[in-house]
C-alpha cells in the first residue's frame, strides 16, 4: 500500500489499535486512499510500524481482515513483501496476486493503482525514483519517459530472496544500531536498496548506450571527477553528482574510470573514504572512539566488509590500528 505521508496521526513511527473504526480512520488519514474494510473479528489488532533511512522508508502493516483500496500515483518505487495472508493489486492493465513469501513492486511509480488485501501482514519499502534512475546510469533531469517496471515480480526466486535479505539487513543491522544514523551510512543504505531494486526487477531505467558516452570517457573527465570526490568526500555524493562535476553523462564517467583507472567512480570514492577512516583510526582515542563509529562516519555500514577492505589496504585489522593510537 501507499506509504503514509506522515508516520501517523500522533507523529509516531508506530500505531496499534483493536478498534476497526479507528484503524479505518488512521489508514485513510495516513495513506490518503479510498478504503473499504470488512469488520474484523472482535479485538483483532491493527498494527503498523515504520523506520526511515533518509529518503527510504521501511514499513510493516498487519490488519487481520479483508480490505480494498484505491489511490493515486505514488511517485516513488515501492516494493512489498507479503509476510502472511494474500493480496492482489491492479495498475494499468496488470493484475498481480501474491501470497505468503511473495515479493512484488506495487505499481508503476507515475500511475494510480488499486488493490485488495486478505488478512495480510505486509512489509513495504519505498525508494525515490530519482535514486533508482541514478543507479541505473540515467542522467539526472534527463527528459525521458518515466521509469517503468517491465514486470512487477522479481526476475527469479533467488532475487526475491536477495531482496528480503537486504531489507532484513538494513532493518536489523543498520537502522537498529547507533551508526545507522550517520549521514553517509543513510546514503549508502538508500543506494544499496535502489541497486537491489534494479537487480531484482526488470525495468526500463537503464539508458541505451550512445557513441558520445565512449567519446567523452577521457582522462580529463576522470581528473575532474577525482578532484570533485577529493574535495568533498564527506558529502552525500553519488554517480550523478560526480558526472555533473565532470561534465559528462554517468555512463561516460563509468567508462572513463574503467578505461583509465581500472575501477569505478563509486569504488574510487570508497577508497578515498577508507583512507580517511584510516587517518581517523590513527588519530583516535581508544578510550572514547570505536571502529564502528569511525567506519559509520565514512559510510561503511557493514563492519565485516569494512574490516576486510581495511586489512587488504593496510595489512592489519582496524581494531589494531585503533589500539595503537
Amino acid at each position: 500500500m501507499r506509504q503514509p505521508q506522515n508516520p501517523g496521526p500522533a507523529g509516531t513511527p508506530a500505531f496499534r489499535t483493536t478498534d476497526v473504526d479507528e484503524a479505518r480512520d488512521w489508514l485513510k488519514a495516513a495513506y490518503g486512499t479510498s478504503l473499504r474494510i470488512k469488520a474484523p473479528e472482535p479485538r483483532s489488532p491493527f498494527r503498523y510500524s515504520r523506520a526511515s533511512a533518509g529518503p527510504v522508508s521501511l514499513s510493516t502493516l498487519s490488519l487481520p481482515t479483508d480490505y480494498s483500496y484505491a489511490t493515486g500515483a505514488l511517485g516513488a518505487v515501492a516494493v512489498t513483501h507479503v509476510v502472511g495472508g494474500r493480496m492482489a493489486r491492479e495498475c494499468a492493465d496488470d493484475v498481480t496476486e501474491a501470497g505468503p513469501g511473495d515479493v512484488l513492486a506495487i505499481s508503476q511509480p507515475h500511475l494510480p493503482y488499486a488493490g485488495r488485501v486478505y488478512a495480510a501482514e505486509l512489509r513495504a519499502v519505498t525508494v525515490p525514483v530519482a535514486l533508482v534512475e541514478e543507479l541505473a546510469g540515467r542522467p539526472p533531469g534527463q527528459a525521458a519517459r518515466p521509469l517503468r517496471f517491465l514486470r512487477f515480480t522479481p526476475v527469479s526466486p533467488a532475487m526475491a530472496g536477495q531482496w528480503k535479505r537486504t531489507v532484513d539487513y538494513v532493518e536489523e543491522s543498520v537502522l537498529a544500531r547507533p551508526a545507522g544514523g550517520e549521514p553517509l551510512v543513510v546514503d549508502a543504505v538508500a543506494r544499496m536498496l535502489a541497486a537491489t531494486v534494479l537487480a531484482a526487477f526488470p525495468t526500463d531505467a537503464r539508458p541505451d548506450p550512445v557513441l558520445a558516452d565512449t567519446r567523452d570517457a577521457t582522462p580529463d573527465a576522470v581528473r575532474r571527477a577525482v578532484a570533485f570526490i577529493e574535495s568533498r568526500p564527506a558529502g552525500e555524493i553519488g554517480l550523478a553528482e560526480m558526472a555533473t562535476a565532470a561534465g559528462v553523462t554517468p555512463r561516460a564517467l563509468q567508462y572513463a574510470f574503467r578505461r583509465h583507472l581500472g575501477t569505478t567512480p563509486m569504488a574510487y570514492l570508497r577508497r578515498v573514504r577508507l583512507a580517511l577512516a584510516h587517518a581517523d583510526l590513527v588519530a583516535a582515542d581508544p578510550s572514547r572512539d570505536t571502529v564502528a563509529a569511525i567506519a559509520g562516519r565514512w559510510g561503511f555500514h557493514h563492519q565485516g566488509r569494512f574490516s576486510a577492505a581495511y586489512r587488504a589496504a593496510y595489512g592489519v585489522a582496524p581494531r589494531h590500528t585503533l589500539g595503537r593510537s
